[in-house]
């Protein structure tokens, strides 16, 4: 199984609760980078930034190398709107390197510019994965 097919089979699990919130996926996205690399160091909750407090900062050694910021699942992170499009432009202007997700979808900014977006699952009657975009 990919890293990102065994991060949608997460994400599935916890939706079907019911009961999940946007904190709810954190352990798994932490999962997720940290899959990534085995120097890398997903940090979630750190402490604020000059622009906010992003959900997590990746380390690789003691260097921070971006952040990510993670919405609800039922969130459009393609249109937002008032304090999330607010807190989007501040984290675009001021980090380097960011990730904005709704464990859905994933859109990647370097320098304040999207440099990709891919959609790894639809929430439609369910979270239904998209492996084709893995």
């Amino acid at each position: 199984m990919s890293i990102v097919a065994e991060f949608i089979s997460k994400v599935q699990h916890i939706y079907r609760t019911g009961i999940a919130g946007e904190h709810a996926y954190r352990p798994a996205l932490h999962d997720l980078l940290k899959s990534l690399g085995d120097d890398l160091t997903p940090v979630n909750d750190p402490a604020k930034t000059a622009v906010g407090a992003p959900d997590f900062i990746v380390l690789e050694g003691n260097i921070p190398i971006g952040h990510l910021e993670a919405k609800d699942i039922d969130l459009d992170i393609r249109n937002l709107k008032e304090a999330n499009k607010k807190q989007q432009d501040r984290y675009r202007a001021g980090l380097a390197n960011l990730i904005y997700t709704n464990c859905l979808d994933w859109d990647f900014y370097r320098d304040g510019e999207i440099v990709a977006s891919v959609t790894n699952a639809n929430c439609l009657m369910g979270i239904q994965p998209r492996p084709d975009d893995y």
